[in-house]
Formats: structure tokens, C-alpha cells, sequence
């Protein structure tokens, strides 16, 4: 079986999780094959599209996998779609992906996976979509109310794209709150207002990391922010990271936040506030640093969901001459009878030929 990985391969992290992929389709004796999204070509004919790339000598070739991993970290707009575009080309043709082109874009727009979230009963934080792109007259104030009645606490202020806690900003006052969005505001870049959730400890911001692989929890790790005055604790940025052994709530939060997005495979992340629980983020394509803290090989679990559907996917060899046997056999119209010969033919007498036990009975005209 050749099993794809789409992804623009674009940093470190994107290049050492395709590793640890490729290395695990390998040792279940199946072959892989990194799949670029930004390097690729669709091609739609009458009946069907094709996802071509280009191979070593710059020549393109069809993409032929029996089941795609897709590893999208991008988080702007033209990318997604590219990689959406890709991965809806591989799936036209039967190729079964471990996540759907629509759950993908859902988690991507952090408005969108909040509503999603909220509707399911999962407890997000209290936020306020800014959607429009013009410095308008906004009652920014009511806003700000709305999510943060109590002037003493800080707001959170968010792109609605971004990834790796990049375009995550944290106000002390409603002033600064305002002054942030007017920027956005004044760039066209829709904002996202949000509570800020205290942490437990008065100390370095914390948050869980919780990975589900097939609608099941597989692993989880508690992250740490690298100083007092960081509120993002992703690794990516210094964070520091812990084994984590989660409560049944954080495990059954995790998945009803991954299938409520309608992810298969999602990185669930939950801040801890005193008894509270808050899902913040669902992420398509978790980071695998999380091996390496908790001992769990969660590449393995991802490769063998793929290698289980693409083997449902799959056709076997008898599967297709069944098929072949059972196509129906379409005769070609019998040629016209002369019209010297149209009259109704008389039976001068009736010959029985005998085919082992069937018999045929042939008119001799």
C-alpha cells in the first residue's frame, strides 16, 4: 500500500513529523510519499480529478495513494485552500484521508471551531468575533464588556488565522484591548476578543495538550510558558513540556471537541482554571514533541488508522475480476434486413441441438 503525507514541509517541526511518518509507514512494510500541496496540479477531466506533482526531473506525475495523512500547519487563508484543493482532488479518486478538506478549514477559523464547540456543550472561553475588516463605528466598548465584565482582568486578542501561538495577544486594560483591535481593524484582519482564564498558579501560564487518533484519546502533556510574563506556552515559543495524566472530564472534553469539529485526528488544548476546564483550540495536525514527554508513539497510531482505511478502500485483485465478470455485456444493434427480405419469415422446422444439459432451440428459417 502507498500511503501520501500532504504538506508544504515548510520548517523544522513539519520536516521531523513527516520523518517519524514516513519511518512508521515503512516499518509496516508499505510505502510513502510526501505530497507538496504547493508544488502540485489538478487536472479535471469529464469524469474525474487528478492531483499531479512534479517528480525528481521536474516531470509531472499523478499522485497514486491508497490513503493521504494530511499535515497542514499554515494557517492563512490562500494555503489552506491549497492544501484543501489538493486533498479534495486525492479523495475525488477514492483515496481515504485520516481528515475531511471541511473539518480541516472549520478548525482553522478559530471563530467558526468556537461556535462549533459551543454548540456541542463544550466549555470555550467567552468571545466576540469582530468579522468586518473596516474601522467602523463599533461599540468596542460593549464588546469588551460582553467578554470581560470586570475591568481588573486581562482580554485576549486573536487573529483569526494563526498557528503555533502566533497572533495571540493579551491586554491589561479595555483601553489597550481597544487600541490592539483598532490596528487590526485599520490592516483588515478580522479579531477575535476573548476572556482571559487565569491560571491556577500564580505563576507561569499552563495548558494541556490532549491527542486523539480515531476519536480516542492516545496522549496527553502539560505545557509550561517560558517566563512569568509569557502567556503562550506552546514549545514552539520555549515552553516547557510534562507528562500528563489526564481526569476522565479532560478525556471526554478532548473528544467531544474533536468530533464536534469533526476531526479524526485533532490536538485538543484545554487551560486548567481551579476545577474549571476550557477547550481553547482544536489543532489539525498536533506537533509529535509529545512522544518524546510521554513515551507514547503517537505517529504509529496515525499510520495505522491510514493503513485501516485504505485497506477498506482498497480493491482487491478478485474484487476487481469479480467486477470485470460482472460488467454487462452490451450487444451491438443487428443489422438491417433488406427490403427484399423484410416479409415475415416462414419456419419450415424446428432443430433442438443439445449443449451438455442445457438445450438451445434454433429456427431454421
Amino acid at each position: 500500500m502507498r500511503i501520501g503525507i500532504l504538506s508544504a514541509e515548510l520548517g523544522r517541526e513539519d520536516v521531523h513529523e513527516n520523518k517519524r511518518l514516513v519511518r512508521e509507514i515503512r516499518l509496516r512494510g508499505h510505502s510513502a510519499q510526501i505530497i507538496n500541496y504547493r508544488k502540485t496540479a489538478v487536472v479535471t477531466t469529464k469524469n474525474k480529478r487528478s492531483l499531479y506533482q512534479p517528480d525528481k526531473n521536474g516531470v509531472l506525475r499523478q499522485v497514486r495513494v491508497h490513503a493521504v495523512i494530511p499535515r497542514i500547519n499554515e494557517a492563512d487563508e490562500q494555503s489552506i485552500n491549497l492544501a484543501t484543493l489538493a486533498l479534495e482532488s486525492l479523495m475525488s479518486s477514492g483515496v481515504y484521508s485520516t481528515a475531511t478538506p471541511t473539518s480541516i478549514r472549520l478548525a482553522k477559523n478559530k471563530i467558526g471551531s468556537l461556535m462549533v464547540l459551543a454548540r456541542a456543550g463544550v466549555l470555550v472561553p467567552r468571545s466576540a468575533a469582530v468579522t468586518g475588516t473596516e474601522s467602523y463605528d463599533i461599540d468596542m466598548d460593549k464588546f469588551l464588556k460582553i467578554v470581560e465584565p470586570n475591568l481588573s482582568h486581562r482580554l485576549i486578542i486573536k487573529t483569526n488565522t494563526g498557528t503555533h501561538g502566533k497572533g495571540v495577544m493579551s491586554a491589561n486594560s479595555r483601553g489597550e484591548a481597544r487600541a490592539i483591535v483598532d490596528g487590526f481593524l485599520a490592516n483588515n484582519i478580522p479579531v477575535l476578543l476573548q476572556q482571559f482564564i487565569e491560571p491556577t498558579k500564580k505563576d507561569r501560564y499552563t495548558d494541556l495538550r490532549l491527542i486523539v487518533v480515531n476519536g480516542k484519546f492516545v496522549a496527553a502533556m502539560k505545557r509550561v510558558s517560558a517566563r512569568k510574563d509569557e502567556i503562550r506556552a506552546n514549545i514552539s515559543l520555549g515552553g516547557e513540556g510534562y507528562a500528563h495524566t489526564p481526569s476522565a472530564a479532560e478525556i471526554d472534553m478532548a473528544e467531544r471537541a474533536a468530533k464536534a469539529v469533526g476531526l479524526s485526528v485533532a490536538g485538543v488544548d484545554i487551560i486548567p482554571s481551579g476545577k474549571n476546564r476550557v477547550v481553547i483550540e482544536v489543532n489539525t495536525s498536533p506537533g509529535f514533541v509529545i512522544e518524546e514527554i510521554t513515551g507514547i508513539n503517537v505517529a504509529k497510531k496515525i499510520v495505522q488508522m491510514a493503513i485501516t482505511g485504505g485497506r477498506k478502500g482498497e480493491k482487491t485483485a478478485q474484487q476487481k475480476l469479480v467486477e470485470k465478470l460482472n460488467k454487462p455485456i452490451i450487444l451491438k444493434p443487428l443489422p438491417a434486413i433488406p427490403a427484399k427480405l423484410s416479409h415475415t419469415p416462414t419456419i419450415d422446422r424446428l432443430k433442438t441441438i443439445k449443449l451438455g444439459t442445457r438445450k438451445i432451440k434454433k429456427t431454421i428459417v
